[in-house]
């Protein structure tokens, strides 16, 4: 649009030419009138930039069209000129914009006046004045009803990534949530296994602390990814993987050596997963394996076991809850890990149940709908039909 802007101001001046030039003979030549039109309508370039300045010069170019350009009231340019005023400028310039093409409006009631028979004058004067004023406000009202709209525009879509950002903030949340209380909880048992047996075997209790070291050291690095993503979302922050399926072996590991036996079971063929459904489901075998490890038998081995199904992925831990634990709250329980995981599933398209089962057990059971891939495209652009031996899908 601003790289026709020349052309359509040309057009304009022409039009104005047209309609407000009589022609009548004066004493400068004829060409004196276009030029100055011209310079008239050469500052409008501007408008979107300077948009008082302009129309203040456009008016006074309009009352000196009087002297100079002898027959010829430019109005046109006024107009634009009073648009963009009422839609790029405040109140306040909005209204001495309008004052000033009100002279100009002024200007050609007179000018109407002059022109007209003197039988008439008077018909002419309040036709021309009640039209010139009709015209004037509402380039006025439109231009500020423009400027309103636009800025309710720019309002809504502000909300809109406001939420976005609250949405992403929350997602963050919950991860910071997830890294702290299982990194923490994996400390806390190994630094007291260590404790327990540091002068019966020193080894070993040397063992738990450089786990418990190993997962302090991974527990800094996925904090400063986090917060780097909530500060800039550059570089390492972004650079680095998130977390997926294809860690469970690491983090079932951990588990082990943190003292909680473990059992990973995964049957099917992986395949892809729906965008962030990967990580969330990785997420929420962890807190569940994290709270396995408050409150679970740790002479019972958790069950992890992970399902790829043709439309579907299961994830499901179960653990022994004894009887003397079952309903008791543990010192490191930060009371936000079963509501993460419902909000990790909701967000990921998939759903999630938890509860315990009547043996005295408790069964974390998670669902992901996978994403298909795209069906193999022939040369020429269009699918590539299922042959005669295979069935239709």
């Amino acid at each position: 649009m601003v790289r026709l802007d020349p052309a359509f101001l040309a057009l304009l001046c022409l039009l104005d030419l047209s309609v407000s030039w009589d022609q009548r003979p004066g004493g400068l030549p004829e060409w004196v009138t276009p030029v100055y039109a011209v310079l008239g309508y050469l500052p409008l370039l501007w408008r979107r930039r300077f948009p008082l300045p302009v129309l203040l010069i456009v008016v006074a170019h309009a009352l000196l069209a009087w002297v100079v350009a002898y027959g010829y009231v430019p109005t046109f340019n006024v107009w634009l000129g009073l648009y963009a005023v009422a839609f790029h400028c405040g109140r306040r310039a909005a209204v001495i914009g309008l004052l000033a093409a009100s002279t100009q409006a002024a200007l050609n009631v007179v000018d109407e006046v002059r022109r007209s028979e003197p039988a008439v004058r008077s018909e002419a004067l309040v036709v021309s004045a009640v039209l010139g004023t009709v015209i004037v406000l509402t380039i006025f009202g439109v231009g500020r009803w423009a400027a309103w709209t636009v800025r309710q525009q720019r309002l809504v879509a502000e909300l809109a990534a406001a939420e976005a950002i609250t949405a992403e903030r929350g997602r963050i949340t919950r991860d910071l949530h997830d890294i702290v209380a299982h990194a923490v909880s994996l400390m806390v048992l190994q630094a007291a296994g260590a404790a327990k047996i540091l002068r019966k075997d020193p080894d070993r209790a040397q063992e738990a602390l450089h786990h418990v070291d190993v997962l302090g050291q991974q527990a800094i690095g996925e904090l400063r990814r986090m917060l780097g993503i909530l500060t800039d979302g550059t570089e390492k922050a972004v650079t680095d993987p998130l977390p997926g399926l294809r860690d469970l072996d690491v983090l079932v590991e951990h588990m082990r050596t943190a003292g909680l036996p473990v059992e990973l079971d995964v049957t099917g063929t992986p395949t892809a997963l729906a965008p962030g459904a990967e990580l969330s489901a990785y997420r929420i075998v962890q807190e569940a394996l994290t709270n396995a490890s408050r409150y679970a038998d740790r002479r019972l081995p958790v069950q992890v076991h992970v399902r790829w199904q043709p439309a579907q992925l299961e994830v499901r831990v179960r653990n022994q809850c004894p009887v003397v634990r079952r309903h008791s709250a543990h010192p490191l329980s930060t009371g936000r890990g079963l509501l993460g995981m419902q909000e990790r599933a909701a967000a990921a398209g998939g759903r999630l149940q938890v509860g315990p089962q009547p043996d005295g057990g408790f069964l974390v059971t998670a669902v992901f709908p996978l994403t298909r891939p795209p069906e193999p495209a022939a040369p020429d652009g269009h699918r590539t039909p299922p042959s005669a031996t295979e069935p239709p899908s």
